[in-house]
């Protein structure tokens, strides 16, 4: 899986958070290497203003107010925005991409006269034209976005503005960034990239992040996935599976609730069609993690909620035992927290739940289970994650 590939599937999810998509990273994508490539830059310097360009607001992906509070401040009230822009700065740092590309996140928001970077400032302009575009009644109707750019243009750079109006002039230009040709476009960009293989260290990182982000949409969740992930492994160990694998399917095991709308997971009781959607997050996150080259995680984590009686979801398959492990884990995960319809649960409550699972588990896994040490997992730090919270204070 290449790099570029995976930051735009983040872009992706990070766009349409909650299912809204504003395509906002990916249209400034296209506009940023449009102006890049119009003043001549080389391709490691396309390479990483894409780079930057795709992930600029990958913070607002911890942020449940969602992005369009952020479009609603004027524009020189820029120590407000200047936020999202470090901790996204931080997050490109902690995925260990290079450091022009971190800088150029940093000052997306940062006007040219005061802005040490020339990645940053294509960034800067790129992004206010996205916001002006996308303000438009008519996505055809460009006179309204160029006075918008008359009346700011002391806060952008001379050479680059003059880069946009010669390629505004392409129809070509207007017809990537229609909703319909938005990935079509960047897709084909990131073709004409040289492609830098993911590594374990990068991988690491994303599956890190997805675990903090989606334990965030809810105070109940926090720490939820890192429990989830403890306990998977301590039965890994047991039986003798792929710990490395389990680790990641564990952690990344429910980003598909980034899909959800949030405020159901707060609701002390669940209807029936809110229950169906909460369910859907399995089939979310597979289609998810299939995006960001996370196959073998995505195998597990589509059937974790599945059992061997089958009448779990989404299918009503027998899981991989893999998928039972990671399903379990959750499970005790959950009753070791708090949750709006309940207090969180005692060691021997847990042992008693985990135990009224015996006709859908095999009585070796939950076996394995019970003698998991809950209190020793309760008190393992893991220092990945909490570099990961670090990245928000």
């Amino acid at each position: 899986m290449d790099v570029n590939r995976v930051l735009f599937e983040l872009s992706r999810l990070s766009d349409s958070i909650e299912g809204n998509d504003t395509f906002h990273q990916r249209r400034v994508t296209i506009i940023a290497h449009s102006i890049a490539s119009e003043l001549g830059l080389e391709e490691f310097g396309l390479d990483l203003l894409v780079k930057a360009a795709l992930i600029h607001d990958i913070a607002l992906l911890n942020d449940t107010s969602k992005v369009e509070t952020f479009r609603q401040i004027v524009y020189e009230d820029f120590k407000k925005l200047n936020r999202h822009s470090l901790l996204s700065g931080r997050v490109a740092r902690f995925f260990n991409l290079h450091l022009d590309v971190t800088t150029a996140i940093t000052l997306h928001h940062t006007p040219s006269n005061s802005n040490s970077s020339v990645l940053g400032s294509i960034l800067f302009l790129a992004d206010n034209i996205e916001v002006a575009y996308r303000s438009l009644t008519n996505p055809y109707a460009f006179d309204e976005l160029f006075d918008f750019l008359s009346q700011k243009k002391e806060l952008f750079d001379g050479e680059m503005l003059t880069a946009f109006e010669k390629l505004s002039k392409r129809d070509c230009f207007w017809f990537n960034l229609l909703e319909e040709n938005v990935d079509k476009s960047v897709l084909k960009i990131l073709d004409g990239l040289k492609g830098q293989k993911v590594d374990d260290k990068f991988k690491t990182a994303v599956a890190y992040f997805l675990a903090y982000i989606s334990d965030n949409i809810s105070p109940f969740f926090d720490g939820y996935s890192i429990l989830t992930k403890n306990i998977a492994i301590s039965l890994g160990y047991k039986l003798d599976l792929d710990i490395k694998t389990l680790q990641f399917a564990s952690l990344v095991s429910h980003v598909g609730n980034l899909i959800i709308p949030f405020d159901v997971f707060s609701l002390p009781s669940l209807d029936s069609e809110t229950y169906n959607i909460i369910k859907s997050h399995t089939y979310q996150a597979d289609w998810m993690l299939r995006g960001l080259g996370f196959n073998d995680e995505a195998q597990i984590v589509a059937m974790h909620h599945e059992n061997y009686i089958k009448d779990g979801y989404p299918c009503r398959k027998e899981p991989m035992l893999e998928s039972a492990v990671v399903g379990l884990s959750s499970f005790v995960a959950a009753m070791m927290q708090d949750r709006p319809y309940r207090e969180s649960l005692d060691d021997e409550e847990i042992k008693v739940q985990i135990r009224g699972f015996k006709n859908k588990y095999p009585d070796y896994l939950l076996e394995a289970l019970v003698e998991v040490d809950l209190n020793r997992i309760r008190k393992t730090k893991d220092e990945y994650y909490e570099a990961v919270k670090r990245l928000f204070i």
